[in-house]
């Protein structure tokens, strides 16, 4: 597979790990560029097509684990995503492609660490044993992430829909 394949293959995958663990788009699009700079630079072997998703999975998350040691962002409040989680319209008669921003849109009012995990799991069919391992995380740890991700995800939702049926 050439480099151009690979970059064009992996790139939603690393696009959407960048954004559930950072919330904010230019993050993310920060996170992106680094992981295919070092990919670029490293020139990995893969053995596999799974070696090669897992590798762009764990220098994602290993590429913001150290965004957020920086100075910077220690002292960077998070965005309030509200305003933009009000704006999204009836599910019912949204696109695919509308769908699925609006699925990632209630992603990002998630903990970090929930919506990487709900990625993972939901979005990328990863077992929780195998998130663990990607994640250096016990077992346990992904399933109560998992738990909770889905709670709070409801509850996102259910938010949502009151506030859509009061302003009707």
């Amino acid at each position: 597979m050439t480099d151009s394949e690979i970059v064009e293959k992996y790139s939603a995958l690393v696009r959407v790990l960048a954004l559930a663990r950072t919330g904010q788009p230019s993050d993310a699009d920060d996170v992106y560029q680094e992981v295919f700079i070092r990919y670029i630079d490293k020139q990995p072997a893969f053995r596999s097509e799974e070696h090669a998703k897992a590798w762009f999975i764990r220098v994602t998350i290993n590429i913001t684990k150290n965004m957020y040691k920086s100075a910077y962002n220690v002292k960077r409040a998070d965005l309030d995503n509200e305003v933009l989680a009000d704006m999204i319209s009836d599910r019912d008669l949204m696109s695919e492609a509308e769908q699925r921003a609006d699925f990632e849109q209630t992603l990002s009012r998630l903990n970090p660490r929930y919506k990487a995990v709900m990625l993972l799991h939901f979005d990328c069919g990863y077992t929780v044993r195998e998130i663990a391992k990607l994640l250096g995380e016990s077992e346990i740890a992904v399933k109560n992430c998992l738990v909770r991700g889905k709670q709070r995800y409801k509850e996102i939702l259910s938010e949502r829909n009151e506030v859509n049926e009061s302003v009707e």
